[in-house]
């Protein structure tokens, strides 16, 4: 390095703020300055005035980093002054030890990457291929390894890296024949800037080259950016590289069928483009896919012109499903019961809620024969740990009490022995029920019985009531006051409230328990839950299907709309003829029942009704892992999910129907799953940043997906099933070709009336020849193509507001039609430039062309020579064609 000029340290670093020490230790002193700018590494060498401590040179190297953005500091050891006369060579200085800065460990790195972009070997030419890749700068090191952008640190150096461009910003440099290139790679671990100040025909191969959404393979130097205040790569090579993307690896004709996919006209929900959804399908040669956003059909004609003749598209909608018939019944179980007949009323106390890990700890019962208690039973059950203080609070029941009784197990078989094959009465039945059952499940005991639910049964016949628990409809009843949450006062309450409510049946017909759930089933269900709704596949098998899915999606957002478009199931089996319906995810009314643990029956009873059950990744379902706000977890484990499915899987093999693995897809590859993260955030909801995977997956990972439930299985899931479901859809064409205008009657006579009525008013009972051809050309092309509906739709909405002292007017192309301005929907006169007289009706169409008038409006005024009124000026000499086109082939737009 040759020696430079000396200047004073303080002065020449004004801009910097340097503590005291610092300030007190530089002061006099001189220093020499070189900046290497490719680096942006600066060169300090010192004067020999005195040793300099090495905290004081730390404290300059951080300071002049942070004021210059500088990639690194060298401060040489202090030399001896410089002689006087002539500059001589020197030995470059030693670089000063201590002071070790990250800038300066990665130096040599840089500098040797450099160095080998303007190695002697020249870099491959623009558009040059090698080893599959399109050189664009530079070269490429062989056998280096790309390192995720997301692990990448300043101390590395010269890194490889690959992903997509999605963003560039290159400025040019006039003054200086120059360009900074700058754009954006991501590989979807992270993203960096590629910066470089360029030289303007060095940097004419990244500008040309360098594309949005390109694929790139990039070998630079890892340095700080002085303008971006943060890591940039500079470029030393950069190809373009072939992306890996997924493949579906199944074999032709055993592919599956995705039945459950989402588009961003899920609001606020999904990201998948409708369009790439299905251009994706086609790649991996799937033979349907299916569309099925939230409560709407809006993404129908972009994937059906996505797929016209190459894959089969299936229509469909997630439907909001409100089961207003038959959600939950009041009479379960085999046998019969007529009325009159014995019954055992119940009622049980537990540990908690959950019928698989909590346990009774009380029974109470009453035999009653014709409203009449006719016997008794109760008793205590020791669970076999103490009981929580929320428990004896809410019960009244001490560990002390059940000091001595028998495990729960012991108690029910008791209750078993003394209510024989009575039907039984429960208020929520189904909790006291399942826990009985779940005790016979654990003990081996095949147990069925018939049971009836007081909780529903009032909620159908007293739905003014504000909730239904069993002391508010006791009140309502006049029953005597009970000691609530003592199983056997509960028990008799019960009884007494069944009694009641079978009075006002018997009124309405019921002679047996078969009559209850018929008569209840005619009537609206009370309580918060009823407008609860779940999640419904609904798919269109043919055109009918389409038609009537249409229906329901118009019906949804237009008569039954309540914070979502909400599809009553009274409503879905009026239109069900067409459409396959499918029980969804785990917002489905089977998933949720069969999450809440509903018996064996209830569970058979609820997916009869479905063409098809559904089952999804266990991931999909992995917030049931996670506490909700509650503080309570859904499900144990990964295992506990699996189950899960399994059950479904059985229900569908009891039933003889078919069961669909889905992905319920919501964006096409895994990495786009940071931007639905956003989107929930943006909802507020809680876990919107937790893992949930629902991206477009293949055969192949959907069959390893569900490799637990055996290889079979798993392959009737994933492949058959899901394309028996497709063979029954055929292929219908969303959108109608022709034009579909509604009827009026005599439109056509009204509108050629209205026409030649004004015709004659302007032009006499003889118009001049051009209006008469004009009105009879412009007639017969709108005529002929059917749009006189549209012509009159127009005139009476202009008429009409006319008349209500609305002024209207209309624009755009419409203007030229001479129909229109003669039917009163336009006020422009399309003929051309001419005057005509309102006193006698004679006409001049020969001034204003033999003149170059375009607009009547620009001709002098004039008067008539026939009876010498002023002439009105008219015509703005605009062509038919304007309008509706050559022929008339163009739809009118009448704004």
């Amino acid at each position: 390095m040759a020696q430079q000029k000396l200047l004073p340290f303080l002065d020449t670093f004004s801009r910097c703020v340097f503590p005291p020490e610092v300030v007190q230790a530089m002061s006099g002193r001189c220093v020499a300055v070189e900046i290497e700018r490719t680096l942006r590494v600066m060169h300090l060498t010192l004067d020999s005035s005195a040793p300099v401590a090495e905290a004081v040179l730390s404290c300059v190297k951080e300071e002049l980093v942070r004021a210059f953005g500088l990639s690194g500091i060298e401060i040489a050891v202090p030399v001896s002054p410089p002689p006087a006369g002539p500059a001589s060579p020197s030995a470059p200085p030693a670089p000063e030890s201590g002071g070790e800065d990250v800038f300066e460990k990665t130096r040599a790195i840089r500098e040797a990457a450099l160095k080998q972009a303007a190695g002697d070997r020249p870099a491959p030419r623009v558009g040059k291929k090698k080893g599959g890749e399109k050189a664009i700068f530079g070269k490429l090191p062989a056998n280096k390894t790309a390192t995720p952008i997301g692990e990448l640190t300043l101390n590395m150096g010269s890194v490889l890296i690959e992903g997509d461009v999605f963003n560039i910003e290159h400025r040019e440099l006039p003054k200086r024949k120059a360009w900074v290139v700058c754009f954006d790679v991501t590989d979807y671990t992270g993203s960096i800037r590629v910066n470089k100040f360029m030289e303007g025909e060095q940097a004419q191969p990244i500008i040309k080259g360098v594309k949005e959404k390109q694929h790139l393979r990039i070998h630079g130097a890892l340095t700080m950016s002085r303008y971006e205040g943060e890591m940039v790569l500079e470029p030393l090579g950069i190809a373009e590289g072939k992306k890996e993307v997924r493949t579906d690896k199944a074999p032709e004709g055993d592919k599956r069928v995705e039945l459950h996919l989402h588009t961003n006209m899920s609001a606020m929900d999904a990201l998948t483009d409708p369009k790439e959804a299905v251009k994706r399908a086609i790649a991996w040669g799937h033979p349907a896919i299916a569309i099925t956003d939230h409560g709407v059909a809006s993404a129908f004609p972009n994937a059906w012109h996505a797929g016209d003749g190459k894959i089969k598209i299936i229509y469909g909608v997630e439907a909001y499903f409100q089961n207003d018939m038959d959600e939950r019944v009041a009479v379960h179980g085999p046998g019969s019961w007529r009325v009159g007949e014995e019954l055992v009323a119940f009622d049980i106390e537990t540990t908690g809620l959950d019928r698989r890990r909590d346990r009774i700890i009380e029974i109470g019962a009453v035999r009653m024969r014709d409203g009449q208690v006719t016997d008794r039973f109760s008793c205590f059950a020791d669970p076999g740990h103490p009981l929580s203080p929320k428990t004896t609070s809410l019960t009244g029941i001490t560990d002390a009490m059940l000091r001595g009784a028998p495990e729960p197990d012991e108690a029910v078989r008791s209750f078993l022995d003394w209510a024989g094959s009575c039907p039984l009465v429960a208020h929520n039945a189904e909790f006291d029920v399942g826990f009985i059952k779940e005790s016979c499940r654990r003990q081996g005991i095949d147990y069925a019985p018939l049971w009836m639910d007081t909780l529903l049964m009032a909620q159908y016949l007293c739905p003014e009531l504000g909730n239904h628990r069993l002391d508010t409809v006791a009140s309502h009843l006049a029953l005597p006051a009970f000691q609530h949450h003592r199983a056997f006062d509960d028990a008799a309450t019960c009884g007494l409230i069944f009694a009641g409510l079978l009075s006002a049946l018997r009124e309405e017909g019921a002679q047996s328990a078969a009559d209850i759930n018929r008569i209840l089933a005619s009537k609206k269900r009370g309580g918060k839950a009823r407008r609860s709704a779940n999640h419904l596949i609904v798919l269109a098998k043919n055109q009918t299907g389409l038609r009537n899915l249409y229906k329901l999606v118009s019906i949804s957002q237009l008569e039954h709309f309540s914070r979502f478009p909400i599809m009553p199931k009274s409503v879905i089996n009026e239109n069900r003829e067409g459409l396959i319906l499918g029980s969804a995810c785990e917002a489905g009314e089977l998933f949720r029942a069969v999450v809440s643990g509903k018996d064996d029956e209830e569970l058979l009873r609820i997916a009869s009704w479905y063409d098809y059950l559904e089952i999804q990744p266990v991931s999909n379902n992995a917030y049931m892992l996670r506490p909700d706000k509650n503080g309570k977890v859904i499900a144990r484990d990964q295992e506990e999910l699996r189950n899960f499915n399994r059950k479904v899987v059985w229900l569908a093999d009891q039933l003889g129907k078919p069961v669909c693995a889905t992905g319920d897809v919501h964006f096409l590859d895994p990495e786009q799953e940071v931007y639905r993260h956003i989107l929930l955030t943006s909802k507020e909801i809680p876990d919107a940043d937790s893992d949930n995977p629902l991206y477009f997956r293949t055969t192949d990972e959907m069959l390893e997906e569900f490799s637990y439930l055996g290889e079979e299985t798993a392959h009737r899931v994933v492949v058959d099933c899901p394309n028996e479901i497709a063979n029954r859809c055929e292929r219908v064409v969303p959108l109608p070709k022709g034009l579909f205008t509604p009827k009026l009657e005599d439109s056509e006579g009204e509108l050629k009336r209205l026409v030649w009525g004004k015709a004659h008013a302007l032009y006499g009972d003889e118009p001049p020849k051009i209006v008469t051809d004009r009105l009879n050309t412009e007639l017969g092309d709108i005529i002929g193509c059917h749009y006189d509906v549209i012509y009159m739709s127009a005139q009476k909405l202009v008429q009409n507001s006319l008349e209500h002292g609305y002024l209207v007017g209309s624009r755009g192309s419409v203007g030229s039609s001479l129909v229109a301005f003669m039917s009163g929907i336009t006020e422009v006169n399309s003929l051309p430039a001419h005057y005509r007289c309102p006193k006698c009706k004679h006409s001049d169409f020969d001034y204003g062309p033999a003149h170059g008038y375009g607009c009547g409006a620009d001709m002098p005024d004039a008067v008539c020579p026939m009876c010498g009124t002023p002439y009105q000026k008219d015509g703005f000499n605009i062509p038919f064609e304007t309008f509706l086109g050559f022929g008339g082939d163009k739809v009118p737009d009448i704004d």
